[in-house]
Formats: C-alpha cells, sequence, structure tokens
C-alpha cells in the first residue's frame, strides 16, 4: 500500500451483519482508525461534519448496497427555535440540571442497565458489563463531556457521552429513567445541551443517523432547524439519497485537510 502521506487517512470497509436499525436487512459500513496524535480531534470534527459517526476508538459511515435509509443530521443553534412543546418540556423538567460529571458512578451503570432493558430490550447494548460500560463512556481518548440529568436531592434521571468538536458537540449516547414517561427526559436532555450551546456560541449539536423505518429516532426530526447531510453537504429538506462511500481503502483527501505535526 505503500507510506501513508501525513494528510491522508484509510478508509476500510466490513463485512455485512444485521442492520442496527432495521429487522430483516444487512448493513455495512466504511470506517477509518482516528488518530491517536494530536491530529485526533480535529479528524473527528471533520469528519463527523461529512456525515460519519464516532464509536469506540474509530469513526464510520454506512456503505450499505441498496439501502439509503441512514441520514445524519444536526440542529442548527443558531437557528433552534424553542417551540411551545420545547417550553412544556423544560418547564415540566425545572426541577432537573445539567451537570458536567466526568468519573464513573456506579448510579449511571445502572441506570444504563435498566435503559436497555425496558427500551431497547432486543439491542446488544444490553449485553454491555461494567468493564464495557467504563470502556465506551469513560475511556475515550478525544475530547469529551459526560453531563448527569439529576434533581435537588442528586437523584440521576439521565445521562449524555459527547464529543467536543470545533463547532459544537456531538451526541454519542444518552440514556435516562425509563419509567419517568411522562417527562420526556430524552427530549429534555438535547434541549439542556441546546441551552448549553447557545451559551458558548457553538453552531451545531449532532444527533447521529436518522432513519425514517425506525420509531426510536422519530425525536430527532422532531426539532426546528433540522440539517441533514445529503449528497455531501447539509440542507434543511432531505430531497435525494445521502451521500456516501461504496469501495473501502480510499483516501480521504477530498474530504478533510489532516493538521501538521
Amino acid at each position: 500500500m505503500g507510506t501513508l502521506k501525513k494528510n491522508e487517512l484509510i478508509l476500510k470497509s466490513s463485512t455485512e451483519f444485521p442492520c442496527s436499525y432495521i429487522k430483516g436487512r444487512s448493513e455495512k459500513r466504511i470506517f477509518v482508525n482516528i488518530p491517536k496524535n494530536k491530529s485526533g480531534n480535529e479528524v473527528i470534527s471533520k469528519l463527523t461534519q461529512k456525515g460519519f459517526r464516532r464509536n469506540y476508538d474509530h469513526m464510520y459511515i454506512p456503505s450499505c448496497q441498496n439501502c439509503i435509509s441512514c441520514i445524519s443530521l444536526r440542529l442548527n443553534i443558531s437557528k433552534f427555535i424553542y417551540s411551545k412543546s420545547n417550553k412544556r418540556n423544560l418547564k415540566t423538567n425545572a426541577d432537573l440540571s445539567l451537570v458536567e460529571n466526568k468519573f464513573y458512578s456506579e448510579k449511571r451503570f445502572k441506570l444504563f442497565k435498566q435503559y436497555c432493558r425496558v427500551r431497547h430490550s432486543d439491542g446488544q447494548m444490553r449485553y454491555m458489563t461494567q468493564s464495557d460500560f467504563i470502556n465506551f463512556f469513560h475511556k475515550s481518548k478525544n475530547k469529551v463531556k459526560i453531563f448527569d440529568l439529576i434533581n435537588l436531592n442528586k437523584e440521576l434521571y439521565g445521562s449524555i457521552l459527547l464529543d467536543v468538536l470545533e463547532d459544537g458537540y456531538s451526541a454519542v449516547y444518552s440514556f435516562f429513567d425509563p419509567y419517568s414517561h411522562k417527562r420526556g427526559l430524552g427530549k429534555n436532555l438535547i434541549l439542556k445541551i441546546i441551552q448549553k450551546l447557545k451559551e458558548k456560541k457553538k453552531s451545531h449539536l449532532y444527533l447521529g443517523y436518522w432513519v425514517r423505518e425506525s420509531k426510536n429516532m422519530n425525536y430527532k426530526s422532531s426539532f426546528n432547524n433540522v440539517e441533514y447531510f445529503v449528497n455531501g453537504e447539509s440542507v434543511h429538506i432531505v430531497a435525494r439519497a445521502p451521500h456516501c462511500f461504496t469501495s473501502g481503502n480510499l483516501m480521504l483527501t477530498s474530504l478533510i485537510k489532516l493538521p501538521e505535526k
């Protein structure tokens, strides 16, 4: 393959495996390992802006044959307007605060397991051990933030893991009390993160992939000023199939230029 130049990354292709979002379909991904040097955070920012998603120490984008259902989306924070529904949610959960806490806690792990058991009983994450959870949630090599949703008695209602990007945050994973149905805690986590980004004057919150066929993802498209990554650029309306790669071992120079070491 030759020597890799310092402004290039190698994209690799996975084998097919059962789709994470739509039952009965197969999934295939293009992925790239995140550099372990100081350029790693910038690579994550640039690739996230191009529709990629982080998982542990690599970035990936769907590359499925005969399927273009996964569409990367983000919220435009500067244009975001709180709807009546958003305001009701914030009022309902006014007793809850978002507190940064990067340290592992047993309460967080127990809430995660409860959430997976109740809300995603058919998902793979329900099998995560304590060690798996720590590696996933607490041992990221890149710059991240972890926030807990707590009340005045410091009871835990939810948590969210965020990648820190040049233009905002990328929501890697969140979970919440699955029995507090009327609170709308998943949406509240997002709304409180939007508040923080507005305070920081950052432009975007990335919410990962939206799949029309997945009911669990309906909330993502319910916000206003959503931008979808379509055909290589962010647009407000999904008019065509999303841009994605179809072959492995590609050079990424057309997407990003890595910083000089």
